[in-house]
């Protein structure tokens, strides 16, 4: 009988450790389910580019307007964010910068943040998740010489930020940096030293801790935390380093193939079954399963577009390749739009914003649908 008794023990103890550990598999995953739902259905996204991120305007102001009008765009109104819900985007990055706003003490000048808050408000008003950023900022460089003095930035500027919107709910996202990189190196658009990485992967954990601390809402916010330079390269995207916690999502840009994309010599064609064509889009979407969606972790491409060479339907093409490639991860798009006047310049843009309309209707319909 006692014999009896310790076996039925030992089996009820095994019994129990399953249960806990099966029901902490159970928990995980629902846990990354969940967040990579929430991401999927952030769905087509838009940038509010070249606009509050504007920055060195050779004069002296504290006027708000003068900065957001100075890279050739209008003020920002209402109807801009309801003419883009009604087309079919459900989300808006709105990058900002933010070093020139700053007092010696780091304080964010309040008429700034105010402006910077209400383009916010007519966002979510309209229906649309926001992400905001810090994107030109030079203190974000990663070299170890100015490490100690970014995370003192990240501290002083997303405390701010995480106290202005901490009764804002989960539809405002954050995201620590755009394109941290070696500014004037030869590694500015590659992949980044292991140094560099490393310093990248500080300044993310600095901005989770602090927003995280914060309180409020910030307790659950999701925060995008980019790889060096939001580069898709193998060593950048392994480089990356994610902070332990929950609600955290990896920025990425993808640009590929470079001078389809971006340059304006360069070809105008884009072949989805060209190897040339689209060698460089499906590697980053098997690296990114790999390290990332396969693990549970969700990511956004923040950026992404072609540059308009006359040539629409390459560029439907392009985006409906990768956006092929991004849908069964989870991953949301953000095509980068510069705005500007059109007929001074070709660029990434799809809505003229001075005139309120779409100029390439066929290919917003298929970055909608």
């Amino acid at each position: 009988m006692r014999r009896r008794g310790g076996r039925l023990r030992r089996w009820v103890s095994v019994l129990l450790v399953l249960l806990l550990v099966g029901g902490g598999i159970f928990a995980y995953r629902w846990k990354a389910g969940e967040e990579r739902r929430f991401v999927k259905a952030l769905g087509a996204g838009w940038n509010l580019g070249n606009t509050l991120d504007a920055h060195n305007l050779h004069k002296e102001t504290d006027d708000p307007n003068a900065y957001e009008t100075y890279w050739n765009n209008p003020s920002t109104t209402p109807e801009l964010f309801s003419d883009v819900k009604a087309e079919g985007f459900d989300l808006v990055r709105i990058p900002v910068t933010w070093y020139e706003h700053v007092d010696e003490d780091l304080q964010v000048d309040g008429a700034w943040l105010d402006r910077v808050q209400q383009v916010v408000d007519e966002a979510l008003e309209a229906g649309l998740s926001v992400i905001i950023n810090a994107h030109h900022d030079p203190w974000y460089t990663p070299l170890e010489s100015q490490a100690e003095e970014a995370e003192v930035w990240t501290r002083a500027l997303w405390s701010q930020l995480a106290l202005r919107f901490q009764k804002y709910d989960e539809t405002l996202l954050f995201e620590s940096m755009n394109e941290p990189r070696l500014i004037g190196t030869e590694q500015e658009w590659g992949d980044g030293t292991p140094e560099a990485r490393e310093i990248v992967n500080r300044l993310n954990q600095v901005f989770v801790e602090t927003v995280r601390a914060s309180g409020g809402k910030n307790s659950d916010r999701y925060l995008l935390l980019p790889t060096y330079c939001a580069r898709t390269g193998t060593d950048a995207l392994e480089g990356l380093q994610m902070p332990e916690g929950k609600r955290l999502i990896v920025s990425l840009h993808l640009y590929e193939p470079y001078d389809f994309t971006h340059q304006e010599s360069g070809p105008d064609d884009f072949s989805p079954d060209s190897e040339r064509d689209t060698k460089a889009i499906d590697q980053t979407f098997r690296d990114v399963e790999r390290l990332f969606t396969r693990k549970g972790i969700p990511v956004i491409i923040t950026e992404f577009g072609a540059r308009d060479k006359d040539n629409e339907d390459a560029r439907i093409r392009w985006a409906e390749y990768v956006l092929e490639a991004a849908r069964p991860l989870g991953i949301p798009c953000v095509w980068w739009d510069a705005g500007g006047r059109q007929e001074d310049e070709k660029s990434f843009s799809l809505y003229d914003r001075y005139g309120r309309m779409w100029l390439f209707p066929d290919l917003t319909a298929a970055l909608t649908e």
